[in-house]
């Protein structure tokens, strides 16, 4: 009987060393593991809008285009695509796909035009902080910081105080297309109709 009491008491202690030693050591790893991930992830993320914010900067569409991971030949072939919808029998992913592509391709154009005297030559543009967002479609938002260094080159508030320092909210899409991804990069319209009333995001003036 003693030896029967034993064996119970030892089946139970060894129970709870291996639940110890089970799932809720193992959560922990897995959680180490996303969190790590998911600041590669962003930390790529932030590369890529700094690669096209740089090229805005510099007006160059071409390096734009590769910030978002797209090429003349995606566009061209999407167009055509589109344009010949009922012969291409897309399936409704391969139109989205198409339709991504061009809707990139048209905020490269865009704010190339639009955003040449916000985003000088001369100031300093950087990323402070990448947030996901879930507002829609999955998303993250990029705070941009725009730093001017030169008070003739700077914007002015709708006020008409000429703006040192403002932050915008820079928003970026990933979508799948063929075997790879493209990257739409974009501002919210309520967030571009601020920009175009010189209703800033102000951190310091001149």
């Amino acid at each position: 009987m003693r030896n029967a009491v034993r064996l119970i008491i030892f089946a139970a202690i060894a129970a709870a060393i291996a639940a110890c030693n089970g799932k809720p050591t193992d959560q922990p790893a897995g959680k180490v593991q996303a969190e790590q991930k998911g600041t590669k992830d962003q930390g790529a993320a932030q590369a890529r809008a700094t690669s096209f914010l740089t090229a805005l900067q510099a007006g160059d569409k071409v390096k734009m285009y590769q910030a978002a991971n797209l090429t003349a030949e995606q566009v061209a072939s999407s167009r055509d695509k589109l344009i010949h919808i009922k012969q291409t029998k897309m399936t409704d992913a391969q139109r989205a796909a198409c339709e991504h592509v061009l809707k990139i391709s048209g905020d490269v154009d865009f704010y190339a035009a639009k955003l040449r005297k916000l985003v000088t030559p001369t100031a300093t543009v950087r990323i402070t902080q990448t947030a996901g967002a879930n507002g829609g479609a999955p998303h993250l938002v990029h705070t941009v910081t725009v730093t001017y260094s030169k008070k003739d080159d700077a914007v002015q508030d709708k006020t008409g105080k000429t703006v040192k320092e403002l932050k915008l909210p820079l928003q970026q899409f990933d979508y799948p297309v063929d075997a790879g991804e493209v990257h739409e990069f974009a501002f919210a319209s309520q967030d571009f109709e601020k920009m175009a009333n010189k209703e800033f995001e102000v951190v310091s003036y001149f």
